[in-house]
């Protein structure tokens, strides 16, 4: 799963989403205790440390108290802040009002450490805290009220604790769950998407008036999808311009190229008059391949009963004068009689296609060769120079050529390919025996 992906984005969304809102309610919490007075140094250890760092020795050597600034902040809070503090010779310092309960248990500690005092269940009285701290001044035994007002400083550093013990692991779990749960919500999500992709891969040049489905689609994602179906829309509409554009030049095209054919003929024979009548020759063979394109697209196969053996033997002596104009050899290879349902005309025009194109490419003096393979395969074979393998996938496309400046418009093989696929086939471009090129049309619709 790549981490640009969707699934990934959520992920980290939604666990950034859960870092900041529990940021935001811890720290909502906070400035609200804070308002209201409630963020207070409840077990008194802070408040007993504060005072430890008070304590000095006066120029008499008894136990004094030096005012720092935070004992100042704490002596100054509501309610004021009360402790004693005694060191091991008895000397004793006291600030504020010490309740006499507490000022009673000073003597009865002992040698405890530290403890928690709440000597009566009353919560108007205030509890307090005792502790022998190490100060400036030796060891002293301190017993101070609880409840006094934490620094900004100790506010932080406890809402950082908090963090890590309460709400991080509370956030390593639910970022947990969001990593595994996630992928799961997100192909359900995008069921109807991945239904309409797959259905998009039918979609082709032959299948225009296909649309992408709406059903299961998330209502996020409707407004793409139609937007990509009007898309189909406009692409079809230019695509049906242009088939008209080309049929219709295509038939405007013959009558002047007929009218100069005629023409060129009452020529006296001279080389001009040859270069002349290959020009319109190309002419009308362009404009025949585009109506031959327009009606393929339009033509619904005929299922009728023709005989390779028969049309591979007619095609070849059709063209034979081309070949023998361009000093190449024709010969057929169709030792049995095989039949396909197809539509004889397209199957005639497809292969004298092939023919003409070897003829072209191959180059005067090629050997070519027609073969008639089963159970239903047409190759045409020559002695040229080949098609280049990384040249074999574009040569079917409309209007490429293997030379720019060649003799042929680039429609030949494309339109023995369309051909193959309206009979469910295809045509296959590879190298013959002696290193020319090979065309096999292969036909699915078998007898």
């Amino acid at each position: 799963m790549s981490l640009f992906s969707l699934r990934w984005r959520l992920i980290w969304s939604l666990i950034l989403l859960q870092v900041v809102v529990g940021s935001l309610v811890l720290g909502g919490f906070l400035g609200l205790a804070w308002v209201l007075g409630r963020v207070v140094d409840e077990n008194g250890q802070e408040t007993v440390a504060v005072i430890g760092r008070a304590m000095v020795r006066g120029a008499d050597g008894r136990l004094a108290i030096e005012p720092t600034r935070e004992l100042r902040r704490l002596q100054q809070a509501d309610p004021p802040l009360w402790f004693i503090a005694r060191d091991e010779r008895g000397s004793e310092v006291r600030s504020g009002d010490v309740p006499s309960v507490y000022a009673a248990l000073m003597n009865a500690l002992g040698d405890v450490e530290r403890v928690a005092l709440n000597p009566e269940n009353d919560n108007t009285r205030p509890k307090a805290r005792f502790e022998r701290v190490d100060t400036r001044a030796g060891p002293v035994a301190v017993m101070a009220q609880t409840g006094g007002p934490l620094t900004m400083e100790n506010t932080l550093k406890g809402t950082g604790l908090l963090f890590l013990w309460l709400v991080a692991p509370m956030a390593l779990l639910t970022s947990l769950g969001v990593i595994l749960a996630t992928p799961f919500v997100v192909k359900r999500g995008l069921k109807g998407v991945v239904a309409t992709a797959e259905h998009a891969e039918g979609i082709d040049v032959h299948e225009r008036t296909t649309r992408l489905p709406l059903a299961n689609v998330a209502s996020e994602i409707r407004p793409l999808v139609n937007a990509v179906n009007r898309a189909f829309d406009r692409l079809n509409e230019g695509y049906d311009r242009q088939e008209r554009f080309l049929a219709d030049a295509a038939h405007e095209l013959r009558t002047p190229i007929t009218t100069l054919q005629i023409h060129l003929e009452g020529l006296p024979n001279d080389p001009l008059k040859v270069k002349l009548m290959q020009a319109s020759a190309r002419l009308a063979t362009l404009a025949e391949q585009l109506l031959d394109l327009q009606r393929l697209d339009h033509l619904v196969p005929q299922e009728q009963q023709v005989d390779l053996k028969a049309l591979c033997e007619r095609v070849a002596a059709d063209i034979a004068p081309l070949a023998i104009q361009n000093r190449c050899t024709l010969s057929v290879d169709a030792p049995q009689v095989l039949t396909v349902r197809g539509d004889a005309p397209s199957l005639e025009r497809a292969l004298s296609n092939l023919i003409q194109n070897a003829i072209e490419h191959g180059g005067q003096g090629c050997d070519i060769e027609v073969r008639l393979c089963e159970p239903s395969c047409i190759e045409v074979l020559d002695s040229g120079p080949g098609i280049p393998e990384a040249d074999r996938e574009r040569v079917v496309a409309p209007f490429h050529r293997l030379v720019p400046r060649g003799r042929g418009a680039g429609l030949g093989l494309h339109l023995v390919a369309e051909v193959a696929r309206l009979h469910r086939g295809q045509l296959t471009i590879g190298s013959s025996e002696s290193g020319g090129a090979k065309m096999r049309l292969e036909l699915n619709l078998s007898a």
